[in-house]
């Protein structure tokens, strides 16, 4: 055993089982490489959904990779009209992202929050915008949610288990670095001219839109779930409030139809 087999069988456990497996798979690794395990940390509820999706639904994390590429590519070259049109596609596939996580959430007998929610689309959002945290998403070793402020990397720091294991390659796949007997091409070699600060600037200024955009949405969209909620709610009290009137009135009819009952009865005990 190594530690991505330790970690891929730890963070694919399930969040109640985690100390003990925790501790299992340590005992059994030994060494340096049980106290690597023993180490890992425990996943929050939003993370270990997201890392049983990537395992369930590799597929649909694989859409996120690929949308992703498109719209850092269209970031780069300057093409508003492609992030343009990416928008629909961006916000519903973090919709769908989100409706995943909550579907894998039932099938482990939890809820995810309104809080949650906001944490797997963050996730996307990041994901979308930085190649590093795509391959963190789809590893299935996430300790916490992600989040990108817009500008430069997203904060991997403590978010990813094993993180030193984690590589990008090219097309964005996570797996291990290049091997000391690979090539480079020339193409690699050869160091681009440094990108204007303004260049920089507004390409940064135009992400950060983008992230604010899709947080929008997503408000949006669940303050919409929420309002019909609430209305499906007010529905519910005012139908227990006229079942109430109605079983008020019942029960006053009743009362007196049985204190009428009473006097009846006395009345013929009398004439006995």
């Amino acid at each position: 055993m190594d530690l991505d087999e330790a970690v891929g069988e730890l963070y694919g456990a399930g969040l109640g089982d985690f100390v003990a497996v925790r501790t299992r798979l340590a005992k059994e690794a030994g060494g340096d490489l049980g106290r690597e395990v023993k180490a890992l940390r425990k996943p929050t509820v939003t993370a270990w959904l997201l890392n049983l999706l990537a395992r369930r639904s590799p597929e649909l994390l694989a859409e996120v990779g690929e949308l992703g590429e498109r719209m850092r590519s269209a970031q780069g070259e300057g093409d508003a009209a492609a992030l343009r049109d990416a928008r629909p596609e961006r916000d519903a596939l973090v919709r769908r992202v989100v409706a995943a996580t909550r579907e894998v959430a039932k099938g482990e007998d939890r809820q995810l929050s309104a809080a949650g929610e906001d944490e797997v689309a963050a996730t996307v959002v990041a994901a979308l915008a930085d190649e590093t945290s795509q391959a963190a998403l789809a590893s299935g070793m996430l300790v916490r949610a992600l989040r990108y402020s817009g500008f430069g990397e997203v904060d991997l720091d403590d978010a990813v288990a094993a993180r030193a294991r984690l590589r990008v390659l090219p097309g964005g796949a996570a797996g291990a670095g290049r091997g000391e007997g690979d090539e480079t091409t020339e193409a690699e070699q050869t160091e681009e001219p440094p990108e204007p600060p303004e260049a920089a600037e507004l390409r940064e200024t135009e992400l950060r839109l983008q992230t604010v955009e899709a947080e929008v949405d997503l408000a949006t969209s669940q303050l919409a779930e929420a309002e019909e909620a609430l209305a499906r709610a007010r529905e519910a009290v005012a139908q227990a409030r006229e079942r109430l009137r109605t079983h008020s009135t019942e029960r006053e009819r009743l009362t007196k139809e049985a204190t009428r009952l009473r006097r009846a009865c006395a009345r013929a005990a009398r004439r006995q």
